[in-house]
């Protein structure tokens, strides 16, 4: 379980998902995606190998051709793999790869699902502010280009240009 603080869960709620995977697997396994088809049930049942593969599975019908040539139900295939590993990531409380795994399913993913990775995206970014907020990671990424405190003296004398 994630180390979490009492706000979050260590879950990502995925509703349309839940409500419509069903349905795209159908659509995927009428396809010819069978194979993506029974890694997606092992995905869910908690095997992230299986959702990894599933995942790499996508990816590589996405990028079978030109663009416009990739079914659309492979971009929705997309976007479910990538919200079942990033619940994998978030449960864990690896955020910081739970949101890379969520933004390429926004760039790549298809519309169906759309709403459960904004809203996934949303908590995981909240998550990962609370989380790592006081932690040398938060630190990291709050970090100023100009040391708050410098010699203004040697500012003054700094040349761009010889």
């Amino acid at each position: 379980m994630a180390a979490n603080s009492g706000e979050f869960s260590d879950v990502l709620e995925t509703p349309l998902l839940d409500a419509k995977g069903t349905n795209i697997l159908q659509n995927i396994s009428e396809e010819g995606g069978y194979a993506y088809v029974g890694m997606s049930a092992l995905a869910a049942a908690g095997d992230f190998r299986a959702a990894e593969a599933a995942r790499e599975m996508a990816w590589e019908q996405l990028h079978s051709g030109p663009w416009h040539s990739v079914l659309p139900i492979w971009r929705d295939a997309y976007s479910m793999a990538c919200l079942n590993v990033a619940k994998f990531h978030y449960a864990k409380g690896e955020f910081r790869e739970a949101l890379r795994v969520l933004d390429m399913g926004l760039i790549m993913g298809g519309l169906a699902l759309r709403k459960d990775l904004d809203m996934a995206v949303d908590k995981a970014s909240a998550a990962q502010a609370t989380n790592h907020g006081g932690s040398e990671e938060g630190a990291k990424s709050r970090r100023l280009l100009v040391p708050s405190e410098f010699n203004e003296v040697e500012v003054r004398h700094f040349r761009l240009y010889p």
